[in-house]
Order: C-alpha cells, then sequence, then structure tokens
C-alpha cells in the first residue's frame, strides 16, 4: 500500500499519539495510584493502535474505525469537560483545571488524527 501524504502525516500523529498515552498510562498508575483509569487509557490506545495498524494493511474498516472512534472521543471528552467546569461532578484527580495542558493535548491529539482521517478517507475513494 502506498501512503499518501495525508496517510504518512496520520501515522506520524498516531505515532505522537500513541506516545502520549504511553505517558497518560504511567500517570494514571504511579502519580495518581489509579490502576482503573490506567486500564480504561490502555485500553483505548490499544484500540486505536489495531484500527491503525488496519488501514497500515490497507483495510478501509480501519480508517472508518479511527474516525468513529475519534469523534466519539471527542464528544465524550467535551461532555467530561463541561459537566467538570460547570461543577456538576467532581473530576477528581482528573480535574482539567489543573490538568489543563493534558485537556488541551488531549484534544489537540483527538482533532487532529480525525482531520486527518478524514482527509485520507477522502483521497482514498
Amino acid at each position: 500500500m502506498k501512503l499518501t501524504l495525508n496517510g504518512k502525516s496520520l501515522i506520524v500523529a498516531l505515532l505522537f499519539r500513541l506516545l502520549f498515552g504511553g505517558y497518560l498510562v504511567g500517570m494514571d498508575q504511579y502519580h495518581f495510584n489509579d490502576f482503573d483509569s490506567a486500564v480504561t487509557v490502555l485500553l483505548i490506545y490499544v484500540l486505536l493502535c489495531i484500527f491503525a495498524t488496519l488501514f497500515l494493511l490497507g483495510k478501509k474498516y480501519g480508517l472508518v474505525g479511527l474516525i468513529a472512534l475519534e469523534a466519539i472521543f471527542l464528544v465524550l471528552n467535551s461532555v467530561f469537560l463541561i459537566l467538570t467546569l460547570g461543577q456538576i461532578t467532581d473530576a477528581g484527580m482528573h480535574d482539567p483545571l489543573d490538568n489543563w495542558w493534558i485537556t488541551l493535548l488531549r484534544f489537540s491529539f483527538s482533532v487532529i488524527t480525525l482531520v486527518l482521517s478524514i482527509r485520507v478517507y477522502r483521497e482514498t475513494k
């Protein structure tokens, strides 16, 4: 399979995102001492890795899975941010105001991955 410039950019963005995911898993496990959150984050990034691998193998549903997963992540992260900032729920250790740069990176990576995935999807039609 020959990757276009957008495809290569998507894979590079996903590699950096996986590094960021490893950092999040480590922070949850060792800094926050929150094993359940660490496992959840690990499973999310394993799903991303599976869909990226399917895309690299030439399966179009890998790209569709990336788009769907990113759309779900953006909606869920937005709802979590709104509920936390509105003080409707207590985020505890994962407060977006205390971890503003992690929140910013999480949204940035999701938007970049979603945009690049959509661009690659359009190219493959």
